[in-house]
C-alpha cells in the first residue's frame, strides 16, 4: 500500500507515515518529533512540544506568588478559538487557579509577577457582563469609563443576607459564623450573593474594590466577612482580623479558603467555599469546548458546554 503524504505547517518538512497507523499513533510520532503537521486537514503535532501538557504543571502558584501560566505553544487557529469563544487575547496568561481537583481555568489579563503585583484576573467560563466576542482587556476598558452611576440601584447595594447564599454553602457558612463566635471573634456579613453587573460596578467604581468579573460571590459561593469595626487601620481591629483570617485557615481551611495570607491581602473580608464552580478543568477541555462551539456556532460558549454536558 502506499504511503500517505503528510502537510508540513510551521516548518518545511515532509513526513511519511503508513496510510494503515492509527490517529493515536500519528499524534506520539508528532509529540515525539517536535514538529507541527497536519494529516488530512487536521493538525495532530506542533514545533518543539508534545501535543499535551500535564494539568499540574499550569496549576497555582510558585513559591514567589507569581501563576504557573501555560507554556505550550498555541497555534493560529487555536488563538482565533480562544479570542472569539472566551475573549482570551493572549493564551499564556492562562493557568489554573490552583492545585486543588475543584480548580478552574483562570486567565489574567496582565503578566502577574508576584503577591506585590495585582491585576485583573478571571475565571473562564463563569457567570460576567463580557459580551460575546468582547475580550477581558476589552471588558476592563470599558467598565473603566462606565460612571457607576450609570449602573442600576440593584447594582449599587450589597446584599449580606445568608439566605442569598447557594443551598449548599449557607450552611456551611452559618456554622463557620457561628464557631468563629465562640471563639470570641466579633465578625459580621458584610455582603454574600453578589450579581455579575454589582460586580462590574464595583469594577468600574475604581478604588482596587475588585480585581475580577468572576468573583465567586456571583455563585454565592463566597462571603465577605468583618471582624470587629472593620476598620485595619485601628491596631486592634488589624491585630483581631489577623488572628481570625489565621482561625479560617487551620480550623476552616478544608472548606473555606481566604484570599492572600492572613496578615496580608487585598482583599480582607472575603472568605470564598472551596468547591467545584463553573469553568473549564484543563486547557485541554477549554479548547475542546471552543472548536465545538465554533463548529454549532453558539453565543454563549460556557452556558452551551455545560447544557451539552448535562443534557
Amino acid at each position: 500500500m502506499l504511503p500517505t503524504s503528510l502537510t508540513v505547517s510551521r516548518a518545511v518538512v515532509t513526513l511519511v507515515l503508513a496510510s494503515l497507523a492509527p490517529a493515536a499513533a500519528r499524534g506520539q510520532m508528532a509529540a515525539d518529533l517536535g514538529v507541527a503537521f497536519t494529516v488530512g486537514g487536521e493538525e495532530v503535532g506542533y514545533v518543539g512540544r508534545a501535543t499535551t501538557e500535564s494539568r499540574l504543571a499550569y496549576a497555582g502558584r510558585d513559591e514567589d506568588g507569581v501563576p504557573r501560566y501555560v507554556r505550550r505553544a498555541f497555534s493560529a487557529e487555536e488563538r482565533r478559538l480562544l479570542r472569539e469563544q472566551f475573549g482570551i487575547e493572549e493564551p499564556a496568561r492562562l493557568y489554573l487557579s490552583d492545585t486543588l481537583p475543584t480548580a478552574t481555568m483562570t486567565y489574567d489579563t496582565d503578566w502577574d509577577r508576584g503577591e506585590k503585583y495585582v491585576v485583573g484576573s478571571n475565571r473562564v467560563g463563569a457567570t460576567s457582563v463580557r459580551r460575546h466576542g468582547e475580550t477581558w482587556e476589552a471588558l476592563e476598558r470599558r467598565l473603566a469609563g462606565t460612571s457607576p452611576l450609570d449602573f442600576p440601584a440593584s447594582a449599587r447595594t450589597a446584599d449580606a443576607r445568608l439566605g442569598s447564599l447557594d443551598p449548599l454553602v449557607r450552611p456551611l457558612v452559618e456554622g463557620m459564623l457561628d464557631a468563629a463566635r465562640r471563639a470570641g471573634f466579633r465578625v459580621q456579613v458584610s455582603e454574600a450573593r453578589r450579581s455579575a453587573e454589582r460586580q462590574a460596578y464595583l469594577m468600574a467604581s475604581g478604588g482596587h474594590l475588585t480585581y475580577t468579573a468572576t468573583s465567586r460571590h456571583a455563585e454565592g459561593y463566597a462571603v465577605d466577612v468583618t471582624v470587629d469595626d472593620g476598620d485595619i487601620r485601628h491596631a486592634a481591629t488589624r491585630e483581631h482580623w489577623i488572628a481570625f483570617r489565621h482561625w479560617v485557615q487551620t480550623t476552616q481551611g478544608g472548606v473555606f479558603r481566604i484570599i492572600g495570607t492572613p496578615e496580608r491581602s487585598w482583599d480582607w473580608p472575603h472568605i470564598e467555599y472551596v468547591g467545584q464552580l463553573p469553568g473549564f478543568g484543563s486547557i485541554d477541555e477549554l479548547l475542546d469546548a471552543a472548536r465545538w462551539c465554533d463548529a454549532t456556532a453558539a453565543t454563549d460558549c460556557a452556558t452551551a458546554w455545560r447544557e451539552r454536558a448535562t443534557g
